[in-house]
């Protein structure tokens, strides 16, 4: 309901029909009361679904990304940061939909130096092994600790070490979770800093049939 504070043509206060009345300044102004939309926009319905596909799949290494996108690429970093990314950089679209680019995914970054010569084997059922140069690089340290990953981007199924071996053991493993079984799996790596103030840019070693 509205008032009329001074006669009919003076301004009102309230809700009359699609218009509401109000004072601002000193001034009587009037605005109509937007209309709720009940369809997405084509646009909207894309974006939607690339948030949903980047979201679900980060949701499975949440305790990873935290440590990965401390403080990078957004303000708040961590799993927006991972999310804003991926979105923008990771989601491609094929006849079937949209999909993960396993070459653009990326599960840590930062201006802490990567590994030099990384590689990765399955040593045992359920064990992936990792190995890299033992030479520290620039601006690295023997401290540095390694983060491993291994993830299924089609069922969302991961097993990954967000704290792990020293960068100067120049070796690591990795247990997988037995959801990983008879899976394809992407292998990524990345460094946390000592002193946890950055991380490296994840490293994507490649493509993984387990057994």
């Amino acid at each position: 309901m509205a008032i009329i504070k001074n006669g009919i043509l003076g301004g009102f206060k309230g809700k009359a029909g699609a218009v509401v009345g109000y004072e601002m300044y000193g001034q009587d102004c009037m605005r109509g009361i937007p209309r709720l939309r009940t369809s997405h926009t084509p646009n909207e319905v894309v974006n939607s679904s690339k948030f949903g596909l980047v979201q679900d799949t980060l949701s499975q290494i949440l305790g990873f990304v935290k440590v990965g996108f401390r403080n990078y690429y957004t303000k708040t970093g961590g799993i927006r940061g991972a999310i804003s990314y991926n979105r923008k950089h990771a989601v491609k679209e094929d006849e079937n939909g949209f999909f993960l680019d396993p070459n653009e995914f990326v599960v840590a970054g930062g201006t802490l130096p990567g590994a030099k010569l990384p590689e990765f084997s399955v040593e045992s059922p359920g064990i992936i092994k990792f190995k890299w140069d033992s030479n520290i690089p620039e601006g690295a340290d023997g401290l540095d600790q390694v983060m491993l990953l291994a993830i299924d981007l089609q069922g969302k199924n991961a097993s990954f070490c967000e704290i792990g071996e020293f960068r100067k053991n120049a070796e690591a493993s990795l247990s997988l979770d037995g959801g990983l079984e008879g899976k394809l799996v992407d292998v990524y790596m990345a460094f946390v800093a000592k002193d946890r103030s950055r991380q490296s840019t994840s490293q994507y070693l490649g493509p993984c049939q387990l057994q």
